[in-house]
This record gives structure tokens, C-alpha cells and sequence, in this order.
């Protein structure tokens, strides 16, 4: 092969061959350094991911504040799943409804759960409830007692006394009057062997339990919280459903406002022990501090233990402009302004 035969490069171009070689290495560099930080930092951004997720889920899991350790909790038949968790929040068992309902799906069967009441006798985890529950591990052998509503300290006693064997009814009143207004309504599922000191922390327990999201709304109005219950215990007597004890609050504020006299009867049933519909123009007239007939503004202490629509009827009062009320022959509430309007109701409905 002859020099003729030689493709002709030139100098400059053989001479720029690695200097674009360099340049494309160093493209390469640069797009594997930036491929790495990307990868670094997404794994970090992952990690931090899974480290607040791990830990947020791991918060949850644990026991609610409130949790309601010897309360009982009633899963009635035909409950479903879904419904069943809500409860459990509601009920301040676990934090969150979803969890419980996951954990239960993932690891537990939800058919194992069975319809009954359960209690608790210490606060559990997300995960502990729903090993619970789908164990069937629910109470036997208890004794359902039901407090009502604006019962005394003494009227309960001396219920409790008859179903429980071991109860003493002169202990549990000595124990528990002084806290009168606070011993909370509700249905109980208790042992027999349940004595007067056991009964009394139990339902204290339980008025703390539900009146523990009320502390804000109360903190925020004029009452104190024992002349929220002492107003509430009062309402209790005098009112029936929540719509018309948020109506009885309003008008009993009012006359508050105005340095009026509450002119309750429920009062003076406290202090008679007596029925209202026994009551008479004479009784009115007793001298007691707690006849608000007499004297004005709040008496000294809770006349009954109100349930929790009396106490949020006190914290959620029906605005209106009324003084005086009554409740006629045919049940239903009447209200009036003046005096004079309040009298003609009087004939009116009650004659």
C-alpha cells in the first residue's frame, strides 16, 4: 500500500481526540454523583418516612389517657367490625378506630369477637384490645346495677345494699355524700364480693372519665366546676330530655344574671325528701339553705348526682328571654316572661 493510498487527517483534529473523551468522562461523573446524592437523599427522605411513620404508629398503639380501666363496655349482637372500633375510640379504649380495625384484620379474625360486655381491669394497647376481644375474654358472673339520674347518695345506697353482699350502706354514704353530684350515673357490671369503698371509686372514676373533655368548656364560662354540678343537679330534677334541661338552663342563668331567686321545687324535695307533685304552697315556706325559694343564687352543695346531658345543659344553655317555666298537665314545658304571664299559664295548664 502506497502513502497514496493513507487517508489525510489533520493534525488538529487527531490532537482534540482526547480532550473530547475527557469531557464526556467527566458528563459521566458528574450524572453518577448526581444519581448517587438523588439516591442517598431518597433513601433518607425513605427512612425518615418510615422512622416517623414507625413511631407515630407506635404512639397510637398505646393506651388512651382516659382509659376506662372497670368500666364495662357492651359490643351488642350484630355489631359489626367497623362499628365495633369506633366504639372502642369512643369509649377511650384505643387512640385510633383504624388501627384497632387493622390489627384486627391483619392479625387476629374479627369473627372470633363476641357479642358481650367487657371489661378492663388495666389500661392495654391497640394490640392487647384486639387480642382481647377476639378471645372472647369478656366478664361473667357480674352484677349489672344501674345509677340513675339525679339519685341521692342515700337512694342508691340503699340499693346497692340489697344486690351486693358485701356492700355497707352506712360506709359507702359517710365515703360518698361529701362527693354528692359525683357519683356518675351509668350502668355498672360489677362483682359481687364489690364493697362501699370500691362502688364509690369506681363511679368517681367514671365522672372523671366523662367529664374530662368538658374541662375546657367549663374553664372558659363564669360557674366554677361545683357550681356547674350543683346547677346540673338541679336541672336533673326539673327537666326531662336534653332539649328542654338546655331550655331550663337558659331561663335558671337568667334569673342568675339578674340576682333573681332560682325558685326551684327540686330544691325543697331534697330538703323534704319528698316527691315534687306532694309538695305545698307551706313546704315553700321551710327555712333551710337550701330553699332557693328563700334565698337567692346557688344552694351549698349538689342536690343529686346529675347525669352528663344536665351537666353539658349548664355548659350549653338554650338563649332565650324567659324567667319562669312550668310543666302543665300535659307534659310539656310552658315558658313566660313576666310574672303576670307566668300566672296565666299556672291557670292555664294547671288548673
Amino acid at each position: 500500500m502506497t502513502d497514496e493510498n493513507l487517508e489525510f487527517v489533520p493534525d488538529d483534529i487527531v490532537e482534540s481526540q482526547p480532550e473530547v473523551v475527557q469531557e464526556s468522562e467527566l458528563k459521566q461523573s458528574v450524572l453518577l454523583r448526581r444519581y448517587i446524592i438523588s439516591l442517598a437523599i431518597g433513601v433518607a427522605v425513605l427512612c425518615l418516612f418510615s422512622g416517623v411513620s414507625y413511631w407515630y404508629i407506635l404512639g397510637l398503639n398505646q393506651a388512651p389517657k382516659h382509659f376506662p380501666v372497670s368500666l364495662p363496655i357492651t359490643i351488642e349482637q350484630g355489631t359489626d367490625v367497623r362499628e365495633i372500633t369506633r366504639l372502642m375510640q369512643e369509649k377511650d379504649v384505643v387512640q385510633s378506630d383504624i388501627l384497632l380495625y387493622y390489627a384486627l384484620l391483619f392479625f387476629y379474625e374479627p369473627k372470633d369477637i363476641k357479642a358481650s360486655t367487657y371489661v378492663f381491669d388495666e389500661p392495654l394497647t391497640t394490640l392487647q384490645v384486639a387480642e382481647r376481644l377476639t378471645k372472647g375474654d369478656f366478664v361473667a358472673d357480674l352484677i349489672r346495677f344501674t345509677h340513675y339520674e339525679g339519685e341521692r347518695v342515700t337512694q342508691l345506697a340503699a340499693r346497692a345494699a340489697k344486690v351486693l353482699p358485701q356492700f355497707d350502706a352506712e360506709t359507702f354514704i359517710t365515703k360518698a355524700e361529701p362527693q354528692e353530684g359525683k357519683m356518675f350515673p351509668e350502668t355498672y357490671f360489677i362483682p359481687p364480693s364489690y364493697t362501699a369503698e370500691e362502688l364509690q371509686s369506681l363511679m368517681l372514676e367514671t365522672f372523671e372519665s366523662n367529664t374530662a373533655r368538658l374541662q375546657p368548656t367549663i374553664e372558659a364560662q363564669s360557674l366554677t366546676l361545683e357550681e356547674v354540678i350543683i346547677l346540673a343537679s338541679i336541672i336533673e330534677r326539673e327537666a326531662g330530655d336534653l332539649e328542654s334541661k338546655k331550655m331550663v338552663s337558659g331561663i335558671l342563668q337568667n334569673r342568675i344574671a339578674i340576682d333573681m331567686a332560682l325558685q326551684t321545687d327540686a330544691s325543697m324535695e331534697y330538703v323534704l325528701d319528698k316527691p315534687l307533685n306532694e309538695l305545698t304552697p307551706e313546704d315553700l315556706k321551710t327555712d333551710s339553705p337550701y330553699n332557693t325559694y328563700l334565698n337567692k343564687g346557688l344552694p351549698p352543695t349538689p342536690i343529686g348526682n346529675p347525669g352528663l346531658d344536665a351537666i353539658t345543659a349548664v355548659l350549653e344553655p338554650t338563649p332565650s328571654e324567659y324567667f319562669y317555666y312550668i310543666t302543665g298537665n300535659d307534659g310539656e314545658f310552658h315558658y313566660s316572661k313576666t310574672y303576670a304571664e307566668h300566672l296565666r299559664n299556672i291557670q292555664k295548664y294547671l288548673r
